[in-house]
């Protein structure tokens, strides 16, 4: 996916938002585990990839919960917990003034690592003080680095089957399909929207009007589904689709 070849011993700059390795950077934190997860081999001497992955997996499991970075759940094994306990990482680290953009420095913490593993358990730990995380898609199951703020759960490669659309694409397109086909809601929505968007094609409604009822509308829908969620019965469930469908049908 592009990462740089590593070369053992090396000098790794961590700053505020993003590092540096040696001369090169700067990289978004989760950058060099999240291709080593897809298969990239990051330095000549990876010893026993398998393994070092596993642990990986094992270390987001049991401190990245919240980043959700699996696309199925797994359980945490006890082990994981006793075993990070006992791990640590041989290295160096300093403080130490970064030039950036010019005569701007910043100032970072200067590690010296001296192996592939130690250097992944280093970043991914950053990462995840960050909020990023390796994510598997969704779609097609490949790993891609999610970042704090994302909460899209598909990658950005062409999704399997397709010649140009990606994952995210389709995967935003099966969503939002699911959601017209099992919501009445939803379907509600879709019809009222086609019908005044042909309004507003026409020249019978300003785009001002158009635009005042898309917002109104789609409030109105996510408000009517917070209502089904508690409805007590069907005919409760009933009122609230029709009420729904006459207020978004009033003009």
């Amino acid at each position: 996916m592009g990462f740089p070849k590593l070369v053992f011993p090396l000098t790794a700059d961590f700053g505020s938002t993003e590092y540096w390795i040696n001369n090169m950077g700067p990289f978004r934190y989760g950058a060099a585990v999240t291709d080593f997860f897809c298969g990239d081999d990051l330095t000549n001497d990876v010893g026993d990839g398998l393994l070092l992955m596993r642990r990986l997996e094992e270390l987001l499991q049991a401190f990245g919960g919240p980043l959700h970075p699996y696309a199925q759940e797994q359980p945490v094994s006890q082990g994981a917990f006793y075993w990070l306990e006992e791990m640590f990482v041989e290295s160096s680290v300093s403080f130490a003034s970064r030039p950036v953009d010019g005569d701007r420095s910043v100032m970072v913490e200067r590690w010296s690592v001296s192996c592939l593993a130690d250097f992944l358990y280093l970043e991914l730990g950053k990462a995840m003080e960050h909020g990023n995380a390796p994510r598997q898609c969704r779609l097609c199951g490949r790993w891609f680095l999610h970042e704090q703020g994302d909460k899209t759960v598909y990658c950005e490669r062409i999704a399997p089957g397709e010649m140009e659309k990606t994952c995210r694409e389709v995967g935003a397109r099966a969503v939002f399909e699911r959601k017209i086909q099992e919501e009445e809601t939803w379907k509600i929505y879709k019809r009222a929207y086609k019908k005044y968007y042909a309004r507003f094609m026409k020249g019978n409604m300003s785009r001002e009007e158009f635009n005042a009822w898309v917002e109104h509308a789609a409030a109105q829908r996510d408000f009517t589904i917070e209502l089904l969620k508690v409805a007590k019965s069907e005919e409760e469930r009933a009122r609230q689709i029709e009420a729904l469908r006459e207020d978004l049908n009033r003009l």
